[in-house]
């Protein structure tokens, strides 16, 4: 790494900047990986999290990961926020890596001084209170912005000969990535048309994954491949489950897309039910459905409200609540338990699936169905919205 000058140059840069007056000029294994972070997107992170009203497993299985265990969670995004504060809920302790400049942005969004205390600026270095205790990595950017040696990096990172992770090596080790063959192509909320690079995106994902794949630890059942669809919500403007589970509202305004803030609202109210699907999978419409659904429900309003009600699902979309909640989940639970690759995607409920429901989301996966617009009680909640 040392010989990458431009690396250096980074570095020297931010050291210089932020931290002139107490640190010398030794270019360490932390502002390296801030300064790659830069230098491939702008941030390198993992994320925080807290909430009583999700109800997880209270006992782990054997190979889960037990209350107080350390996850690193490599960014940056939105997703990796959430997934922070959804791992403080179950009892984990998130780990946030991520430059100084995004940890600033961060501690607006999380508001969470316990999960941002535990915050960093790269790998921990032994003498450091995470170094030895790290029982889980985490990769979750959302955007294309990880480069393929990121995965060595961080799997096989040592300081002085040591090992940062727990003994006995890592417990959990979960790659996100985007689902493939996507039909609505959301628009990540850092998107600018100018500086858009989604003909290179593809490529660095493949990229990612192809070293995750091929690292000897994704051989072990304890790892796993989580992929999402095109990613909305995760804040608080929803029922009592969210609230202390997402980040600040200021998210939903944080995107130059038209009309973004009411599709991102519509997902928390609406769309934290999850379906889990084996491989890279999309939950296509019936050929019939679009017909059917024009023919059955011939007022808009009465269309509105069956999309967002009875587990209506969605073909390639997700929730970053409900993608939090299933990563989460598997890293309680016991090695094989859950598919090894799985794709998850968001259906209609304004609740997340029960313990119960998630053991069978994991030992039966597949699409959801696709409700009968002709069986839609349209008088039911049309009633119940008057009355609101």
């Amino acid at each position: 790494l040392r010989k990458e000058s431009h690396i250096l140059k980074l570095s020297q840069f931010l050291l210089k900047e932020n931290c002139a007056d107490s640190y010398n000029h030794n270019i360490t294994m932390k502002w390296i990986i801030a300064a790659l972070a830069i230098a491939t997107t702008g941030a390198f992170l993992p994320n925080p999290m807290g909430s009583k009203h999700v109800q997880f497993t209270t006992t782990s299985l054997e190979a889960g990961l037990q209350d107080g265990d350390q996850v690193m969670l490599i960014g940056p995004g939105f997703l990796q926020l959430v997934m922070a504060k959804t791992c403080k809920a179950a009892g984990l302790r998130p780990l946030i890596v991520a430059p100084q400049t995004k940890l600033d942005s961060f501690e607006k969004l999380v508001e969470d001084p316990d999960i941002m205390k535990d915050s960093t600026i790269g790998m921990p270095e032994v003498g450091e209170e995470q170094f030895g205790n790290i029982a889980a990595i985490v990769f979750c950017a959302e955007d294309a912005i990880l480069p393929a040696s990121y995965i060595r990096r961080v799997l096989d990172y040592q300081d002085k000969g040591q090992s940062a992770f727990v003994e006995g090596g890592l417990k959990k080790v979960v790659c996100c990535a985007p689902l493939q063959g996507a039909q609505n192509k959301e628009k990540s909320m850092g998107w600018i048309p100018i500086f858009n690079n989604d003909n290179k995106k593809d490529k660095v994902w493949d990229d990612l994954v192809d070293a995750y794949e091929k690292h000897p630890l994704y051989e072990s059942e304890i790892s796993s491949l989580v992929r999402f669809g095109g990613l909305l919500g995760g804040s608080i403007d929803g029922p009592e489950c969210i609230k202390e589970l997402g980040i600040s509202e200021d998210m939903y305004k944080m995107s130059l897309e038209q009309f973004r803030d009411m599709k991102e609202r519509g997902f928390d109210r609406y769309k934290l039910g999850a379906q889990i699907l084996s491989g890279n999978s999309l939950n296509n419409k019936p050929p019939n459905q679009e017909k059917m659904e024009k023919e059955a429900l011939t007022k808009s309003e009465m269309r509105e409200a069956f999309i967002i009600v009875d587990g209506y699902p969605e073909i390639d979309r997700a929730n970053r609540h409900t993608v939090a909640q299933a990563v989460v989940q598997s890293l309680l639970r016991d090695d094989g338990t859950y598919p090894k690759e799985m794709t998850v995607l968001s259906k209609a409920a304004s609740q997340f699936p029960s313990d119960s429901e998630w053991n069978a989301l994991f030992e039966k996966p597949g699409p959801a169905s696709w409700p009968d617009p002709f069986k839609f009680d349209a008088e039911k909640y049309m009633a119940q919205e008057e009355k609101v």
